[in-house]
């Protein structure tokens, strides 16, 4: 009777703790090189050079009550040692059943980002006497389509995202922000919880990271996430990246009401395979959508998912820029909240996005195309997910996270200078 032979699971990769980006924006990352034994087409498709998300992840949305620079200074100072001893912290054995061994390492993350409000309130109160060093496209978040809260409201100083792959770090870690053990001056206004699947897929049952970016591609993940010297931005800013969120619920009842090729339809991918509907396929797979005219509906429907967050056009735009320049790294987790109060389940993504340039890579995308009724032609309609209201964003907002602290210093601590 003939075996099955499996090959031994890959050893994930480890966040990288020394460098000059904060943890947890494009890493863990797997080796673009094919390690031994594994399928080399596969890994190609599925891992070389791109983000191995963590297991788990916690969001904390928090304001500072804190009105003077060296108290704004002190809580940075604060914030940035405990995330920094939270990421060097081993697993503890002492409190393991006994059999039981410690893992390595739970690969924790701790990520810090600022929101406008820190430069300058909705009142237009510059409190910290730091607008002048506000990164450049930091701003409150518009309003789109599909919205169903306020950003102007939502928005806080400070976003902190915690991902390990077990949940009871994340707690653990939150707990300690929550109670003051970190600084009593932070206040957390929100706490958000996700968790991911091996095979990237959500509750649409569709891969979500399908054609994420890789740094297998010419480095593309690197260099469309971080600021370089090159941006029109303040020096502290570079190797710093913005981070757009949207909490985003998804209306199963209305999904799953839905046929596959209806669903197809609305995503422009099939549902089994990921592979695009479009008549020809590119990239590694054929996971990639070739889509000669933007106008042609034998490719999918003109007002598809994927059609509307990026047509890949040939050539370029008036402004000189390839569609393909504006794109962003997308690192999103899957949330379940439980019955709303109509006892409806409450599910849907934490949608976390990583660019360089937030106005090229996120704004145009989002308000040119994807909720442009207009686009690519007149009476095209907004993205199905959105028109459909099997998508909206119930909370959000605009923050950035700055470049890793250098020895001695702390999160944020060059825009003082």
């Amino acid at each position: 009777m003939a075996t099955h032979q499996t090959s031994p699971p890959l050893p994930k990769p480890l966040p990288t703790l020394s460098g000059p980006f904060q943890p947890g924006i494009a890493d863990p990352q797997w080796p673009i090189a094919t390690p031994d034994g594994a399928d080399a087409e596969r890994y190609a498709i599925e891992r070389a050079g791109r983000i191995s998300p963590q297991s788990f992840v916690t969001v904390l949305a928090m304001d500072i009550a804190a009105s003077r620079r060296q108290d704004l200074a002190d809580v940075l100072r604060a914030t940035s040692d405990f995330a920094g001893r939270e990421m060097g912290r081993p697993p503890v054995k002492w409190n393991l059943p006994i059999g039981e061994d410690a893992p390595a390492t739970h690969r924790v993350t701790v990520t810090i980002g600022f929101g406008p409000s820190l430069f300058l309130t909705p009142e237009g109160n510059d409190r910290f006497q730091l607008n002048h060093a506000r990164p450049r496209w930091l701003r409150t978040m518009p309003t789109v389509p599909g919205d169903e809260f306020n950003p102007a409201t939502e928005g806080t100083d400070l976003l902190m995202v915690i991902a390990s792959d077990h949940p009871y770090v994340n707690v653990a870690i939150a707990r300690s922000v929550v109670h003051g053990y970190v600084d009593k001056r932070l206040l957390v206004r929100r706490i958000e919880q996700g968790f991911s699947r091996p095979d990237k897929r959500e509750f649409l049952r569709f891969d979500d990271g399908i054609d994420n970016l890789s740094n297998a591609h010419d480095g593309e993940l690197d260099k469309f996430v971080f600021v370089q010297d090159t941006d029109e931005e303040p020096q502290w800013c570079v190797n710093g990246s913005y981070l757009a969120w949207r909490k985003i619920r998804e209306n199963l009842p209305m999904w799953e009401g839905m046929s596959v090729p209806q669903q197809e339809g609305a995503i422009g991918r099939h549902k089994q395979t990921g592979r695009p509907l479009s008549r020809a396929h590119t990239g590694t797979g054929d996971m990639t959508p070739v889509y000669p005219s933007p106008t042609e509906p034998a490719d999918g429907p003109l007002a598809a998912h994927i059609r509307k967050v990026q047509p890949r056009r040939p050539g370029v735009d008036l402004f000189g820029t390839s569609d393909l320049e504006r794109r962003f790294l997308r690192r999103a987790y899957p949330f379940f909240d439980g019955l709303d109060s109509s006892h409806s389940v409450r599910c849907g993504l934490l949608f976390m996005a990583f660019m360089r340039n937030l106005r090229k890579q996120f704004e145009w995308p989002v308000q040119m195309w994807q909720t442009n009724p207009d686009f690519p032609l007149r009476d095209t309609g907004i993205d199905t997910l959105y028109a459909k209201k099997i998508l909206s964003n119930i909370a959000g907002g605009y923050y950035f996270c700055p470049p890793a602290p250098t020895e001695n210093n702390f999160v944020g601590s060059g825009m003082f200078s």
